[in-house]
């Protein structure tokens, strides 16, 4: 009999604990954007030492210093062909201002349509001018990522070389040195590989693929007098910062500190971006099974006190 007992008490507690599990799984599912990685609120060191061994760094990385980043989410790819395509589609009076199209890009025009180029849907959306990240990201009710941001979600805050680590760089990691004219669109990966190469938040491509373009004008003495909290750059400039390198620079122009910078309306082969978006609530958002499941928890809590209360009653007769 009392063993009977506490198979049905056992079974009860495990369907409870599913069904507890499962409502906070779901909450976090309507919370979380898809496809974006949440980095939480703190500080962390921005820019690179440039008296080193290996004599890498330029001046406009220097000095090295702590900056504090509110709470925000990072789109965990690039931007892909498709995805843009469908954009462009939507605003194709002013298409142009955004791409380029030519034989090397990964979306075409076809029979008044833009499309991904077959077999690139997934490869990153390349020749992509500033102003059509930017209306892109805002379409999508986000934003390009400040340079501080992008910095932060590429090395995380042990100040690595590269998003993976201090490792010199392979094809097994990041696509560098390969060449268009001998590879044709094989010079990129597709945006959800190359494990081996995430950053320390797990966001891929932070180095190779496409340069990307950050919300921030470029200004070489930035790090001179700089914004200690959710810095966003000079007010106004010539040209914007793209980080990461692309699928033919070298290793140096890999590194999570390297600053390269083109004017917005410029079209280049090798362009491409991600977006961001700030997590309004900080770090409540960053630990919403506190919000919810906390207060389930008290709540099972004193359901299986009572319940075993009840139990041991029923098997003292």
């Amino acid at each position: 009999m009392e063993n009977s007992f506490l198979k049905v008490f056992n079974t009860l507690v495990g369907l409870i604990m599913v069904l507890f599990l499962s409502g906070c799984a779901t909450h976090l599912q309507k919370i979380t954007p898809e496809n974006m990685v949440f980095i939480a609120e703190g500080p962390f060191t921005m820019g690179f030492a440039i008296e080193n061994d290996n004599e890498w760094g330029d001046m406009d990385e220097d000095p090295v210093h702590e900056v504090t980043l509110s709470a925000y989410w990072m789109d965990k790819y690039e931007i892909t062909s498709a995805d843009f395509a469908e954009f462009l589609n939507s605003h194709q009076s002013s298409a142009q201002q955004f791409i380029e199209i030519t034989p090397s890009v990964t979306v075409e025009f076809v029979e008044g349509k833009y499309q991904p180029r077959t077999g690139l849907e997934n490869l990153p959306v390349n020749r992509v001018s500033w102003h059509g990240a930017d209306a892109y990201c805002q379409w999508k009710d986000k934003r390009l990522p400040t340079e501080a941001e992008w910095e932060k979600a590429a090395r995380g805050i042990d100040q690595r070389i590269f998003p993976w680590g201090n490792e010199f760089p392979d094809n097994s990691r990041v696509t560098f040195r390969r060449k268009f004219s001998k590879l044709g669109f094989e010079v990129m990966e597709p945006v959800d590989s190359m494990s081996q190469g995430v950053s320390p938040y797990g966001i891929h491509h932070m180095a190779g693929n496409v340069w990307e373009w950050v919300a921030d004008w470029f200004g070489g003495g930035t790090y001179e007098d700089h914004e200690s909290k959710d810095p966003k750059g000079p007010e106004t400039g010539i040209s914007k910062v793209l980080r990461g390198g692309n699928w033919y620079y070298k290793a140096y122009y890999l590194r999570t500190t390297y600053r390269f910078n083109e004017r917005p309306d410029q079209f280049n082969i090798w362009q491409g971006f991600r977006c961001a978006r700030p997590a309004a609530g900080g770090k409540k958002l960053l630990s919403p099974l506190r919000d919810l499941c906390v207060s389930r928890k008290i709540e099972e809590s004193r359901f299986f006190t009572a319940f075993r209360m009840t139990r041991n009653a029923s098997l003292s007769f």
